[in-house]
């Protein structure tokens, strides 16, 4: 694919930005010409040189045309790029609301647009892997933003994450329309290279039928959307996330293997998903319960389900089929169980191949205290091998439940206790929360290195974090 016209994409004229230097701008490195001789870095392949351009970020990449005529040109090359406003040095401040300033908003997305264009104006185009824009932006910048996703296509990149929510969930004003995001440019599926695509506060209309190469696709905070079905040949792994005005999902996606939810609860129905065997649901209301989120999904191997409230045993025994198959549970806790974790137990119960129990807890310190919980009887968990606990906090009632598992898992081979809780970052990827209570942990750390180490088996490998 040749490189991309600057003319046909319809760039807007050249004005002046630090981030690209000028051309014929000279620096101390073209005097000291006997130094070259020695410089080894600029004798490696071109190919080499860009793809470590490719780690630093657009700014410091483009910076080093200054250094030589042998470099002059390389930056223009790089396989990646990350644009936001980490890469281009503005001071955004966190935690504020577009509406206290407006005007200021306005200059620094001003400023974003042309220091954006501006990359894009002077980049060959060529083999380009990924493409992010992070910034607030809304459909007042429209036809900045169709250029850049135009540039996207015509340079055949396989990745485009288009997130106009910005760092730290900042948006645009509330009151500005979304940016609706152009179809044409990936209809054609031969000469479509896109297989990820993330879009943010953006409005979609018919997605899935027109990028027929995609292999992963997200959608977040896209409050427009109110139907969406998923009609999709190709499609192998699928994010919702906090779609507001969301009501149902129809999926029809016969190569899909992972399906990720995160919001209210929402109409789900599974036309056609016969391999799916990863399912991601996180509710984030209270009342709601995410079992109500599955369907007859066979292939189910691996499950992660988030509660915003504590969970009634017998909604477990509902579904107690749809778990046969199941090698790996994940459950977010968000409030305390008490009494209630014994549903845990339960759905291990009915879950009888489960290897990996993984629990991401988000509680408080809590003084220990008794707990009367009714355990199920009659249940051995002749499979399980590993338990992980993630933001213990020395809850009572896990304490209580690592007691009653140690004693009915004979295979289990590893427990591992981290103090410290992890967030879903989207993609089947989790993020270390680094908890500045260091009080709780100590507290956490203690209770489990009291209470436990007694009761393991020598052959189970313990660890608290």
């Amino acid at each position: 694919m040749g490189s991309t016209s600057s003319t046909a994409l319809g760039w807007p004229p050249a004005t002046a930005d630090d981030c690209i230097p000028p051309k014929k701008r000279k620096t101390w490195c073209s005097v000291q010409q006997p130094v070259q001789n020695h410089d080894r870095i600029s004798t490696l392949p071109d190919d080499i040189l860009i793809k470590i351009l490719s780690l630093m970020t657009v700014k410091e990449a483009a910076v080093t045309a200054c250094l030589s005529t042998r470099w002059r040109h390389l930056w223009k090359n790089v396989d990646r790029l990350i644009l936001d406003v980490h890469t281009f040095g503005m001071q955004m401040p966190e935690n504020t609301n577009n509406n206290e300033n407006p005007d200021f908003w306005n200059q620094e997305a001003t400023k974003f647009v042309t220091k954006v264009n501006e990359v894009l104006r002077h980049h060959n185009g060529n083999g380009i892997k990924k493409v992010e824009v992070n910034f607030p932006l809304s459909s007042s910048h429209a036809s900045d933003l169709d250029r850049w996703v135009a540039f996207t296509a015509a340079s055949g990149s396989r990745t485009l994450n288009l997130i106009l929510s910005g760092h730290h969930g900042i948006i645009a004003t509330p009151d500005a329309e979304r940016y609706s995001f152009p179809l044409k440019h990936f209809v054609d599926l031969r000469g479509c290279q896109l297989r990820i695509l993330l879009l943010s506060m953006c409005i979609v209309l018919n997605i899935m039928s027109s990028c027929r190469a995609l292999h992963h696709f997200s959608l977040q905070r896209c409050h427009q959307l109110i139907t969406m079905r998923t009609s999709h040949a190709e499609l192998v792994y699928l994010e919702v996330r906090n779609c507001k005005s969301l009501i149902s999902i129809s999926i029809h996606a016969e190569r899909l293997e992972c399906f990720s939810y995160k919001g209210h609860k929402v109409d789900i129905e599974y036309e056609c998903a016969p391999i799916l065997h990863r399912l991601h649901v996180f509710f984030v209301k209270n009342n709601e319960c995410p079992l109500d989120f599955l369907g007859a999904l066979h292939k189910l191997r691996s499950l992660t389900l988030q509660f915003p409230t504590c969970l009634q045993v017998s909604r477990v025994l509902q579904h107690s089929k749809i778990f046969a198959g199941l090698k790996k549970i994940v459950l977010c806790l968000l409030t305390s169980w008490k009494t209630s974790i014994c549903s845990v137990a339960y759905l291990l119960k009915a879950a009888p191949l489960v290897e990996i129990l993984v629990l991401q807890v988000y509680g408080n310190l809590q003084p220990p205290r008794k707990q009367k919980v009714i355990w199920p009887k009659k249940c051995t968990f002749r499979r399980l091998r590993s338990i992980y606990i993630g933001g213990f906090s020395g809850e009572p009632e896990l304490m209580g439940l690592k007691s009653f598992l140690l004693k009915r898992s004979p295979m289990l081979k590893k427990l591992v206790i981290d103090t410290h809780p992890h967030k879903y970052k989207g993609f089947s990827k989790w993020k270390r929360e680094k908890s500045e209570d260091a009080t709780r942990c100590n507290y956490a750390r203690g209770v489990a290195l009291t209470h436990l180490p007694h009761e393991i088996p020598s052959t189970v490998k313990f660890r608290v974090i």
